[in-house]
Parts: structure tokens; C-alpha cells; sequence
């Protein structure tokens, strides 16, 4: 029986892929840091695994648990992160301080302590990047863009390297999908709307924007299976995609002083 590790496996998109791995007979070790939503799960073929990826001693206590089973990975998923909205000059710099740790760091403390189990299961490590990952960060929208941006770094660089240990790295970029997370969003939205000093107008220009990118999500099991056939194809891709906004690869295909003309043409306020 194959084993995987899905990181941030209980909830969102991640409860998605560790549901569709176990209906196919993979044992899941599904990692999160809600013991709640663990319990929850109520899978066959699922082993719940207390996890925070922000802290290494819990990442190490995982592998230990992990080991009381099995020695050997085919592959690890990392889904485990938040999403983050607000102004570059106005938010409180744990925002940025702390998706880092979660998204990127928490990647990094992943695959380091989990590798050498994959590479004695001659597996393949996935990371999960966005279609904000390759796209130009819009505006209020950087906290979110800037990790996943290192994220792409990252996971080209680890891959450069596991490639001569035989352990392909593939990256998985999503686009919208429905979950927590899309009303998240919008929550997060609300509140930086109603704090904001200086973009009352912007932002509530930009909100209509929102709702429309939300409204093209889509169901969280057909990106289940495009990590399926990421960890399954005989010779996977460096990149999978699904559902990526037209719209917004088309304005990141612009020079980037013309999305800035229009990003201020669309959202400035009208009385400066």
C-alpha cells in the first residue's frame, strides 16, 4: 500500500486531496494542527498526525509518530498555510512575519525533516504554489503573492538539488477552489475596508473585483485529482496548474507600467 503525507490534510483544499488518496487505497498520514478537524476526518486508510508546521519540534514529534508506523514515504503534499489580505504600509508586520513562517518556512521544516522517508521510498515531494505564485502581485494582495512567489523559488531551487538524490519536486498551482478560505477572504476584506486610513475608496472599488474572482472557484476535488496525477504520472511535469484565471495571467503578460496605469485608471479615488 503506497503511504503520503499531506500537510494541512483536515481542512480546505488539503481534506480534499487526503479523501480522494484514501479512496484509492493509499494510507494518508493526514498533518494538521487542528486536533478538531483531525478527529473529524473519519477516512479508512487515514492516520491523523498533530502537526504545526511553524514550529520544528512539532514537525520532529510528527516524524517520530510517523516512523512508529512506517519508514518509508512515496511522496509528500504540503498544503499546510494561510491566506492573508491587507495594505503594504498599513498592516502590522506579524501578517507578513507570520504567513512566512506557515507557508514557506513551514514547507521548508517539512520536507527537510520528512526526506530522507521519501527518498527511501523513492517518492516525489508536491508543493503547493498558487496562480499567485507566477502572476504580478495586485494590489492588497501582497502578503499572499510575495509567499507564494518564494514558494516557486524555493521549490526550483530544492528540486535542482533532490534531482541528483532521484526525488522529483513538483509544483501545483491553483487557482480559485472552493473552500473556508474564499470566505475568508472576504472577511479579511471587510476589515481591512473598514480600517484602512487611506483606501476607503480603493478598496471599495476593489471589493466588486473580489467577489468576481470568487465566483469562478471551483470544486476542491478536481485539484485532488490533478495532485493524483501529479503523484502518479510515470513522468510528472515540474508544474501542474488548475483553474488559473485568464484574466489575470492576461494582465501579468503586460508590461508592468501599463498594469500600473490600469490597476490607478480602475480603483484611484476620484477626488484626488
Amino acid at each position: 500500500m503506497k503511504k503520503i503525507l499531506i500537510t494541512g490534510g483536515a481542512g480546505g483544499l488539503g481534506l480534499a486531496a487526503t479523501k480522494y488518496f484514501s479512496s484509492r487505497g493509499w494510507t494518508v498520514y493526514a498533518a494538521d494542527f487542528n486536533e478538531t478537524a483531525l478527529a473529524d476526518i473519519g477516512e479508512k486508510n487515514v492516520i491523523a498526525l498533530h502537526m504545526d508546521v511553524s514550529k520544528t519540534e512539532s514537525v520532529d514529534e510528527a516524524v517520530r509518530e510517523t516512523a512508529k508506523t512506517t519508514d518509508t514515504l512515496d511522496g509528500i503534499v504540503n498544503f499546510a498555510g494561510v491566506m492573508s489580505m491587507g495594505s503594504m504600509i498599513e498592516s502590522d508586520t506579524e501578517i507578513m512575519r507570520r504567513i512566512m513562517d506557515i507557508n514557506l518556512l513551514g514547507m521548508y521544516r517539512v520536507n527537510r525533516a520528512f526526506f530522507e522517508m521519501v527518498r527511501k521510498g523513492e517518492g516525489r515531494i508536491i508543493n503547493i504554489s498558487s496562480e499567485c505564485g507566477i502572476f504580478s502581485a495586485s494590489p492588497f494582495n501582497g502578503f499572499y503573492a510575495t509567499v507564494k512567489h518564494a514558494v516557486e523559488t524555493y521549490s526550483d531551487a530544492l528540486r535542482r538539488e533532490t534531482m541528483f538524490l532521484g526525488v522529483p519536486v513538483i509544483k501545483i498551482r491553483p487557482g480559485a477552489f472552493r473552500t473556508n478560505m474564499q470566505g475568508s477572504a472576504e472577511a479579511m476584506f471587510d476589515k481591512l475596508l473598514a480600517g484602512t486610513k487611506y483606501y476607503p475608496e480603493v478598496l471599495g472599488k476593489m471589493h466588486v473585483m473580489l467577489k468576481s474572482g470568487t465566483a469562478g472557484a471551483k470544486d476542491p476535488a478536481i485539484l485532488a485529482q490533478v495532485i493524483y496525477r501529479a503523484m502518479t504520472d510515470k513522468k510528472p511535469r515540474l508544474v501542474y496548474s488548475a483553474n488559473i484565471d485568464g484574466k489575470q495571467k492576461f494582465m501579468s503578460s503586460l508590461p508592468e507600467k501599463l498594469q500600473d496605469r490600469i490597476y490607478f485608471s480602475l480603483f484611484r479615488d476620484r477626488k484626488d
